[in-house]
């Protein structure tokens, strides 16, 4: 079997001295958040970075808890970075490419840096302006470190996941009650249980002699 290079060999491959590049941070940010228990990267990710053509994707998808995440991260460049950034990151989610976006701007000093095991430290260490986009909220810029991040993610999720819990249960309330509407329309029997339960009279079909 042929030799096969590590995520950490094959994103050194692609670094050349005092010129990181944006994909390589969104990659690097990925690993801090997977370390920390909250993020997978694919095998898909892994095996696109390890090609012979040693491009990157332009975004990183990755697996935040059972969820698809985007991260996509750009240096900070001034406002048309940022208003640029965002507008890609709402699109990611409205076309339902995954169900949270973490737009993430880098400061421009972790470009300057010539080896990963250092772009590793500084970027665990450094503060980002970030962005959390999903289906049902967006709090907004920030600034955060990794561990920021990693929180802002999480509570992200959580409402997420409890959003969902609470339409399958209006779904499932919805359903149980067109059931058993269905069930009383076509049921006379029931329909004379709850005439006297509720106290109500008898329809008189009697025709009027008189």
């Amino acid at each position: 079997m042929g030799y096969n290079p590590t995520l950490l060999e094959v994103l050194e491959r692609t670094m050349t001295e005092y010129d990181v590049r944006e994909e390589v941070v969104n990659v690097m940010l990925a690993e801090l958040l997977q370390q920390r228990g909250l993020l997978s990267i694919p095998e898909t990710i892994r095996k696109s970075i390890s090609g012979h053509t040693r491009q990157l994707p332009d975004i990183t998808v990755a697996d935040l808890l059972g969820l698809r995440i985007v991260i996509e991260g750009r240096f900070n460049k001034g406002a048309p970075t940022r208003d640029s950034l965002l507008k890609d990151a709402q699109k990611r989610v409205e076309q339902g490419i995954s169900a949270v976006c973490l737009a993430a701007l880098y400061p421009p000093e972790l470009r300057a840096v010539e080896s990963l095991p250092k772009l590793r430290q500084k970027l665990d260490k450094a503060k980002l302006t970030i962005r959390v986009v999903s289906e049902n909220s967006d709090d907004g810029w920030r600034e955060a470190t990794v561990d920021d991040v990693a929180d802002a993610l999480r509570r992200s999720y959580e409402l997420l996941v409890s959003d969902d819990v609470v339409v399958k249960s209006v779904a499932d309330i919805e359903d149980a009650i067109d059931g058993a509407s269905e069930i009383f329309v076509n049921s006379k029997g029931l329909k004379e249980r709850f005439r006297k339960t509720l106290g109500i009279p008898a329809e008189d079909k009697r025709e009027d002699k008189h």
